[in-house]
Parts: structure tokens; C-alpha cells; sequence
């Protein structure tokens, strides 16, 4: 009976420091927030009324031979702020491949972006900016990296935390490409309902991003 307990209890300790050496070991590694965080994110926006569907997303740090890849789907409000949709990332990004449909212009495009400066930009983003939150100044890094998707295939790409402090570091021309505008049917259905009246008021613009 005494060899039983004995045995519970290692095994209840090993199991406890596991724990512990898997917590600490999570803390470490994962992306912290704050003036002095790991923290990035990366994502896509598009002008309020020209929706957009981002069906490719790639990027790839070359430096480091990683690469990842997502599809965003749709992309929406607002021009040059932070992301609803977005992701993480502890690399700094060089190559960038996207490819979306735009519900306005029923058309296609892809570009394909080499940064000439991520070793600047990422230490750029690294320092604080100041915003107002609940009626306070908060301090955080420029940690979002965003790509502003526009009307006849313009890509802005700013550094930010808040849409008062972005900063643009890039500005890129997509190509465009074959389009499919029946694949996207009932989601430009959906988007006519919401965005028509808009559109036939306002038109389309190309230039001005």
C-alpha cells in the first residue's frame, strides 16, 4: 500500500512540474504585448463600399526559407485601418503573392510584392506610437502590418496600431488577371444589396488611393 502511494505521489509531481515546464515553456515562446512585445499581425482592408474577396494570400520571409498561407475571404471596411481579418507572425515578411475579385469592378487581380527595406520596416513597427482609448493615452508598437486593397488594383501598405498613427512604408500596381465573376455570384448579390445605391451615386473611384 505504501509502495502504491509512493508511486501516486511521482507520478502527481512529475505530472505538476510537466506542467509548469510546459507553461513556462508556452510563456517563453509565445508572442508577448506592450511597448516591448513580439506581438505582429498581418492582414488586408478595403475601402468602405468596394468590398473585396481575397481568395490567395501568400507570404514568405526569404531569409529565413518560412512561408505561409491563407485565404481571407472577404475583405471589407476600412481603408487604412487595422484588420478585422488578420493573423500572427514572428518573421519578418519579404515576399508577398495576393490575389482577390473585386465586387465593384467584377474584375480579378494579383500582384506580386517584394519589400526592398523588411529589416527597416520591422524595426519601424517595433517603435511606440500613442492613441486614445476610453479617454486615455495608450502607448503600443505599430505592430499591424496592412495591406490596403483598392479600386484598379492599387496595394498600399501602411505600419500601424491605430488608423491616426499609420504610416505608409509601400505602394504597389496589381496586374489583372482572368476573371470568373460567376464564381462569385451570390456573394455579389449579397454585396449589390448592401453597396448598388452607393456605387451608382458615387461611381467608381481609380485614382486618389
Amino acid at each position: 500500500m505504501e509502495n502504491i502511494m509512493s508511486i501516486n505521489q511521482w507520478v502527481l509531481s512529475f505530472c505538476v512540474f510537466a506542467l509548469l515546464g510546459c507553461s513556462e515553456q508556452t510563456e517563453s515562446k509565445g508572442p508577448t504585448h506592450g511597448p516591448n512585445g513580439t506581438y505582429r499581425s498581418i492582414g488586408a482592408v478595403a475601402p468602405r463600399h468596394y468590398d473585396v474577396w481575397v481568395d490567395k494570400f501568400f507570404i514568405e520571409s526569404l531569409s529565413k526559407d518560412i512561408g505561409w498561407r491563407r485565404p481571407f475571404g472577404i475583405v471589407s471596411c476600412c481603408w487604412k485601418s487595422p484588420p478585422l481579418s488578420r493573423a500572427d507572425w514572428q518573421t519578418t515578411p519579404e515576399l508577398f503573392v495576393i490575389r482577390w475579385f473585386s465586387f465593384a469592378e467584377q474584375q480579378s487581380y494579383e500582384a506580386v510584392i517584394k519589400l526592398e527595406n523588411p529589416d527597416d520596416i520591422e524595426e519601424r513597427m517595433k517603435e511606440v506610437a500613442s492613441f486614445k482609448r476610453y479617454g486615455e493615452v495608450v502607448e503600443r508598437p505599430r505592430y499591424n502590418l496592412v495591406l490596403g486593397l483598392a479600386p484598379g488594383g492599387t496595394v498600399v501598405v501602411w505600419i500601424m496600431n491605430r488608423a491616426e498613427n499609420a504610416i505608409e512604408v509601400g505602394r504597389y500596381e496589381a496586374r489583372k488577371i482572368e476573371t470568373h465573376p460567376e464564381h462569385y455570384r451570390e456573394i455579389t448579390e449579397r454585396y449589390n444589396r448592401d453597396n448598388a445605391k452607393f456605387i451608382q451615386e458615387h461611381g467608381i473611384p481609380f485614382v486618389g488611393w
